[in-house]
């Protein structure tokens, strides 16, 4: 009788053993391919505030995009929103899409209205009702950064709060030139 349960005790420590490293490797494998999926933005649909897809590759090609991923009760995300409706004549000279997991248009509207964020060209915020960020730009920290060049390749990318000089500095810096 020990025996068996031995063996059983090695079987389930195998398996379990084996389950784990599946999963890992599918998780690597997972984060390898959106690394390399999002050195150039990509051509995906998200719904804006108005209703219908919006994609992130069609917007105005003559200008930088930053494409921030933000929650709007995450205080760092308020942060980054109140310091860009600060500076919009700065973001005017790029296109900023801000995308938001948040499916409550209303609670949405409301932030853009708080951080001022309504009045600044050349800014979209996005419903990710379909999750599609995460599985695209491999990441769901609060707020997260992308910054593409006129070009749509990928100029630099930040998880968590970063300062708002260094987005600007890398949406304006030009193509080509060392940071």
């Amino acid at each position: 009788m020990r025996k068996l349960i031995k063996y059983l005790i090695i079987i389930i420590l195998l398996a379990a053993g084996s389950w784990l490293g599946t999963r890992t490797y599918q998780r690597y494998k997972t984060k390898k391919e959106s690394e390399q999926r999002v050195q150039t933005l990509q051509h995906v649909g998200i719904e804006s505030l108005a209703g219908g897809k919006v994609y992130l590759d069609e917007f105005d090609r003559q200008k930088p995009t930053a494409i921030i991923y933000f929650n709007p009760g995450c205080e760092h995300c308020q942060y980054e929103a109140s310091e860009i409706g600060h500076r919009a004549e700065q973001f005017e000279k790029a296109n900023t899409i801000l995308v938001t997991p948040e499916l409550s248009v209303e609670k949405v509207k409301a932030f853009a209205q708080n951080y001022h964020l309504d009045e600044v060209d050349n800014l979209a915020i996005l419903l990710d009702k379909d999750k599609l960020f995460i599985r695209y730009f491999g990441t769901s920290v609060f707020p997260s950064v992308f910054i593409y060049s006129p070009d749509q390749k990928l100029v630099k990318s930040y998880k968590g709060e970063v300062k708002i000089e260094a987005i600007i500095e890398s949406l304006l810096k030009e193509p080509g030139s060392p940071l």
